[in-house]
C-alpha cells in the first residue's frame, strides 16, 4: 500500500505560518524543477516573513527529453546531446533570472535523475555554464514538496482532494484526512496511459500519437482507467466516499490537455465526454488519451466535477520554507 503520511500535519503547518510576523519586505525568487522530460520554472515576489507569494511574474516549462534519452540509450547514461541541451536550457533560465532580477534561485531535480550513472556530469556541466546548482531531492524531500504543493492548491480552491498527473507518474493527495494527509503515488502517468492505448487497445507500436479512435477503443481505455482508480488504497477511497467531493487537478497536464484559458475552472464529466466524442475518427494527440484517463477515474470514483488549478509543484516551491531558510 503506497500511502505517505507527512510528519507535520496541515493544522500545525497553518499555525506556524500564521504565527510568524508578516513583513512588508518582498524577495524576488525563482524556482526551477527538473522532472522527467521537462524543466519547469516560476518567478514571483514573495513575502519574506510569511513565505506567501505576493505576485507571480513568470512561469512555464521547457522540453528536456531526459527520460526519453535514458530509454533510448538503454545503458542508463545521458547522451552528450542531452547534457549539452541541459546546459543550454539552464543558460536560458539564468537569462530569465537576470531579466526579472530574481535575487534568489533554487533548482531541484526529482530522484529519478539519479537513474543515470552520469547524472553528476550533467549537474556539474549546468553549474559550470550557468552558475545554477541543481539539488537532487531525496525520496523524503520529494514527498514533502509534493504535499506542500497540494496543500497550497487545496487551500486556493477550497477542495481537500488534489490530483496531480505528470507524464511519468501521478498521485492523489487527500489533504484533510482525520489521521493526517494521505498520498497515493502511481507510476502510471499520462505517457504510460497513452502507451497502453496505442500498444494494447490499438495494437500498434510505431506511431507517436493515437490513430483515429473508435467508440469501442474509448470504452476499452475507460475500463483500464477505472481499473487504475480501483487500485487506490482503501483509506483514501473511504474518505472519497464519505460525501461528494470536488477534486482539484493541478499542473500543466490539465491546463494544456483541455485548452482552458485560465485557472480555477470547473471540468465536469459531461464536458469531458463531449471533448472525447467530438474528436472521434479525427487526428488524436495526448489530450484525448488524457481525457479518457480522467473521465474513467471520475466515473469510477463518482466525482462529478474537477476544479482545474495552475498551482503546481514548481509554483509551490516558491513558498516552501525549507528551501529558503
Amino acid at each position: 500500500m503506497n500511502i505517505f503520511v507527512p510528519a507535520v500535519s496541515a493544522a500545525v503547518l497553518s499555525l506556524v505560518l500564521v504565527s510568524r510576523p508578516v513583513l512588508a519586505e518582498l524577495e524576488r525568487r525563482m524556482t526551477i524543477e527538473v522532472d522527467g522530460n521537462t524543466v519547469c520554472f516560476a518567478i514571483a515576489d514573495v513575502n519574506q516573513g510569511s513565505d506567501r507569494v505576493h505576485r507571480h511574474l513568470d512561469y512555464g516549462c521547457m522540453e528536456s527529453g531526459f527520460d526519453d534519452d535514458l530509454a533510448g540509450t538503454g545503458n542508463q547514461h545521458f547522451s552528450p546531446v542531452v547534457i549539452r541541451r541541459a546546459r543550454i536550457l539552464f543558460q536560458k533560465m539564468r537569462a530569465r533570472q537576470e531579466h526579472f532580477r530574481a535575487s534568489r534561485v533554487r533548482a531541484v531535480a526529482r530522484p529519478a535523475l539519479l537513474a543515470a550513472a552520469n547524472a553528476g556530469q550533467l549537474v556539474q556541466g549546468v553549474r559550470r555554464t550557468s552558475g545554477i546548482d541543481i539539488h537532487i531531492l531525496s525520496g523524503e524531500e520529494e514527498q514533502q514538496m509534493d504535499f506542500y504543493s497540494a496543500l497550497g492548491a487545496s487551500k486556493n480552491c477550497e477542495t481537500p482532494v488534489v490530483w496531480d498527473i505528470g507524464k511519468g507518474r501521478s498521485q492523489l493527495i487527500l489533504t484533510n484526512a482525520e489521521d493526517g494527509p494521505l498520498i497515493h503515488k502511481s507510476e502510471f502517468g499520462s505517457n504510460g496511459f497513452m502507451t497502453y492505448l496505442k500498444e494494447v487497445v490499438q495494437d500498434q507500436s510505431s506511431p507517436r500519437t493515437l490513430s483515429a479512435i473508435s467508440i469501442r477503443e474509448v470504452h476499452a481505455g475507460m475500463a483500464f482507467a477505472r481499473y487504475l482508480a480501483r487500485r487506490i488504497p482503501a483509506p483514501i477511497l473511504a474518505e472519497l466516499k464519505k460525501e461528494p467531493v470536488s477534486m482539484t487537478g493541478i499542473g500543466l497536464f490539465f491546463q494544456e490537455s483541455f485548452n482552458l484559458d485560465n485557472a480555477d475552472q470547473l471540468l465536469d464529466r459531461e464536458k469531458l465526454r463531449q471533448f472525447i466524442y467530438t474528436r472521434l475518427m479525427g487526428a488524436n494527440d495526448l489530450s484525448v488519451a488524457n481525457a479518457i484517463l480522467v473521465l474513467g477515474f471520475m466515473d469510477e470514483l463518482d466525482i462529478e466535477k474537477l476544479r482545474i488549478s495552475d498551482h503546481n509543484s514548481t509554483v509551490g516551491m516558491l513558498e516552501l520554507p525549507i528551501l529558503w531558510h
